[in-house]
């Protein structure tokens, strides 16, 4: 009895096994229109254990097999009884499959499973439409090595188009499979891998990333595939050893000279996120309040609040605010609220009133010392408070503490690493929204303003640098952001509407004598929030620096600046003579009007 399971397949084509099924009785057909694969695999692997055979056979029907492709992989099998399963590989050893499965997981054209293990694993996860396979062969690889099948038994693939539609479910998943098997890695679940091969493993990396720095002084790298991977298996590899300090700086350095590798961030996400630099539970007078605003991100939620419950400094408060939510993350909320039941952590609801208003209100319902807005889908690293609180300890004049951060998912690169700048704070967002802010300068500065359409943390900090505030910058990445492919709130990249009312509300720092036409290239120069030298008031940037580091000289300085121009209350609209116009950009942007603030 052969077994086809399909999933996204035409209805001409259902037609037509259907046909085949009747006319041989040798056909058991498992087939879904829908284009989540799962369901088909799972009860296809359900029938598998069922059987009496020693070997099941998984084959991508799109695929094209040399005439010795099933004979040969059966062979392999029968001739090495310790592997659980066989697909085709240039690896040269078990041990490198499973790093290239750690590394970059895909569904192989060709599966061979050993029946006896497969029995032993676990079900597919329901919640996995595209990595289920994989996920599969990373969880049986753990108790089994797998083997190599030759390459040349695939004559053709299909090349395989990801839907725009998916990518953000597919990264989510690829992410959540690899992280957990990552840390089964370390953790020497793979109990069947000699030490002896991790340790020549090792060296030969070491060696490889030598050269490959090597190369990087000369301004070069023969080939970026070499250095992701060689990258990539000396980290994990030296996380496995115990060298986590070396993966650590290695890791840094490389992301300081190439960005954008998801492989490496995802590994470096792994190292911040289950070492910490400083060993807890740290305790300390000074309360940090988290407040974590909600807006239909509750899938993500729970990484968010454990990232808190895992820092090593202990005295904080977690407020959570679902602004309104338009899916289940409410719900989300109070079930994991209840799982958790740490007296920490609350949860209130409203009405939407965006990002400022919700953030405000977190600010308002706690009583830290040290505040700090994290966004449901972003993380923190268990040394975050810690470090934080022991920099506002040394620098009373610091009003806020900028994590350096690693952005990952659809980009991969390290922000705000730098040093606080004075002209960096006017010309682009110096920070992110979940810096660390003194609550005393918070109550001198004031809130998030709650009329922005959006950017309301580059129009916070710019209020701090006014009222003689400064920042330190943290030497390690404490703060971890997700960069969504489909992110509420980005589709208009520009920027334009932020730009027009944050330069209105802080006419003092950029240029007013431009024309329309040249203020809105200058605004379409960057899609983020950043603007070129061009556009700024050089002549009130050079007084203000030239007496920043007195505080009292300074503020006078910022007063007579100010005082040549018109005060604002509201921000000037874009393109638009209507002051409600951010309210309809915000209902464009994230589907839902928000409730104005009085």
């Amino acid at each position: 009895m052969l077994t086809v399971a399909a999933a996204q397949i035409s209805a001409r084509s259902v037609a037509m096994l259907e046909k085949v099924a009747a006319e041989t009785g040798r056909l058991n057909l498992i087939l879904s229109e829908d284009r989540n694969s799962t369901p088909c695999i799972e009860a296809a692997l359900k029938e598998a254990k069922a059987s009496k055979d020693e070997l099941t056979l998984i084959i991508d029907a799109r695929t094209s097999f040399a005439d010795e492709a099933v004979p040969t992989a059966i062979k392999i099998m029968e001739d090495d009884e310790t592997c659980g399963f066989a697909v085709p590989s240039t690896a040269k050893s078990a041990l490198e499959m499973v790093l290239n499965m750690l590394q970059d997981p895909h569904y192989p054209p060709l599966i061979i499973l050993r029946n006896k293990l497969l029995k032993s694993s676990n079900e597919l996860r329901e919640n996995l439409h595209f990595f289920a396979l994989p996920e599969i062969l990373l969880q049986l690889s753990v108790s089994a090595p797998p083997a190599a099948l030759p390459p040349e038994i695939i004559t053709s693939t299909p090349e395989h188009r990801q839907n725009p539609d998916d990518e953000q479910r597919a990264m989510d998943e690829e992410n959540s499979i690899l992280e957990e098997y990552q840390r089964l890695f370390f953790s020497r679940s793979f109990n069947w891998i000699p030490i002896k091969e991790i340790t020549s493993e090792l060296s030969l990396r070491i060696n490889k990333v030598v050269d490959l720095f090597e190369q990087l002084k000369g301004g070069r790298i023969e080939s970026i595939e070499e250095y992701d991977r060689s990258l990539f298996r000396y980290s994990l590899l030296a996380i496995y050893s115990g060298e986590v300090d070396s993966a650590r700086q290695m890791l840094d350095t490389s992301f300081s000279v190439v960005g954008e590798r998801p492989a490496l961030m995802r590994i470096y996400k792994q190292l911040v996120m289950n070492f910490p630099i400083e060993k807890g539970p740290i305790d300390g007078p000074e309360k940090v309040s988290i407040v974590i605003p909600l807006f239909n991100q509750g899938h993500y939620l729970e990484e968010a609040v454990r990232s808190v419950l895992n820092q090593t400094y202990t005295n904080w408060e977690i407020c959570i605010i679902n602004d309104g939510s338009t899916d289940n993350s409410y719900e989300v909320a109070k079930e994991l609220i209840e799982r958790i039941n740490d007296n920490r952590i609350r949860l209130l609801t409203q009405e939407n009133r965006g990002k400022g208003a919700t953030r405000n209100r977190g600010l308002n319902e706690t009583d830290g010392e040290f505040v700090t807005t994290l966004d449901s889908d972003d993380m923190i690293t268990p040394d975050y408070l810690a470090s934080a609180v022991r920099m506002m300890r040394k620098n009373p004049r610091v009003g806020w503490v900028t994590p350096k951060t690693l952005v990952f998912g659809k980009d991969n690169h390290i922000a705000w690493g730098e040093e606080f700048n004075f002209l960096e704070t006017i010309r682009a967002c110096p920070s992110p929204s979940s810096s660390i802010v003194r609550r005393s300068a918070l109550e001198e500065v004031g809130l998030f303003r709650e009329d922005l359409t959006d950017r309301e943390d580059a129009e916070f900090w710019l209020r701090f640098i006014e009222k003689g505030w400064t920042s330190v910058t943290t030497k390690e990445p404490l703060f971890l952001y997700r960069h969504a492919c489909r992110r509420p709130g980005i589709t208009n990249i520009f920027n334009m509407s932020s730009k027009e009312e944050i330069t209105s509300l802080h006419p003092w720092w950029f240029r007013q004598d431009l024309t329309p036409e040249l203020k809105e290239r200058a605004f379409m120069e960057y899609p983020v929030y950043r603007f070129s030298d061009w556009f700024i008031n050089w002549e009130n940037v050079k007084k203000a620096v030239k007496s920043f580091d007195d505080r009292d000289k300074y503020l006078e300085v910022i007063e007579e600046i100010k005082s040549k121009h018109p005060a604002m209350e509201k921000p000037s609209r874009w393109q638009s003579d209507n002051d409600d116009s951010y309210l309809d950009a915000r209902e464009k942007l994230f589907g839902v009007r928000s409730q104005k603030t009085d």
